[in-house]
C-alpha cells in the first residue's frame, strides 16, 4: 500500500531511514516523514546509541518546518491530533491515534536528536508530558506579567521569593508581611 505525503498530499511517500536501523517513509518535496509507531516502539527496543543515534552538536532552527494546519491522516482520514514537543520550540508532533502512525515535519527528527528526545517520542504523546508543558506556560505566563508589573523591582522579588521558600520560618514571614500590609 502506498502512502501519500500527509503535508502536500500528492506526493508520494517513499522509503527511508531516520536512524539506521529505523524505517520511515519520507516526501521529496517537503521533506516529511511519516512514522508507523509499530516501528517506532520495536527500534525503542533493540536500539543501541551509536553514532547515528547520538544528539546532534549542532542545530539550526533553518532546517525545521511546523505546519500549523491540521493534518488528515493519509490512511484513515480523520484528522490528527497535535503535541508540543518542549516550550522552547513551536514545533509539534502530529499523531493518528487510530493508525497509530506519527508525521514529523522537516527537520522535527533532527531537532528530536538535537534535544537527546529521538526515545521520547511516544512520551511527547502522553498527558503527563503535555500537562507539564502547560505547567511550564502557566509558570512563564505569571512570570511575564509581574515583570511588567514590578519592572525593575522584579528581580529582588523574585530574589526574596525564593529566598522565602526554603525559609523554615516562611509561614511566619508571610504572616509578618500580612500585618506590616494591614497596618495603618
Amino acid at each position: 500500500m502506498s502512502l501519500n505525503c500527509y503535508k502536500c498530499t500528492d506526493e508520494t511517500l517513499l522509503p527511508t531511514k531516520l536512524d539506521n536501523t529505523l524505517s520511515a517513509l519520507g516526501c521529496k518535496t517537503c521533506e516529511g516523514t511519516y512514522v508507523d509507531l509499530l516501528s517506532y516502539r520495536t527500534w525503542l527496543e533493540n536500539h543501541t546509541i551509536d553514532s547515528e543515534s547520538k544528539p546532534l552538536e549542532t542545530f539550526s532552527a533553518d532546517e525545521l518546518d511546523n505546519t500549523d494546519s491540521a493534518l488528515i491522516c493519509q490512511r484513515c482520514r480523520k484528522f490528527m491530533l497535535k503535541y508540543r514537543i518542549n516550550n522552547e520550540h513551536k514545533n509539534t508532533i502530529n499523531v493518528c491515534h487510530t493508525c497509530d502512525d506519527v508525521w514529523l515535519d522537516r527537520g522535527e527528527w533532527s531537532l528530536l536528536k538535537y534535544l537527546n528526545m529521538q526515545d521520547k517520542l511516544t512520551a511527547v504523546m502522553s498527558e503527563p508530558w503535555q500537562q507539564q508543558l502547560r505547567k511550564q506556560d502557566r509558570e512563564q505566563n505569571f512570570q511575564k506579567i509581574y515583570q511588567q508589573k514590578l519592572g525593575d523591582d522584579f528581580a529582588k522579588v523574585e530574589e526574596f521569593a525564593k529566598w522565602l521558600s526554603t525559609h523554615p520560618n516562611k509561614s511566619e514571614v508571610q504572616h509578618y508581611l500580612a500585618q506590616y500590609q494591614a497596618a495603618p
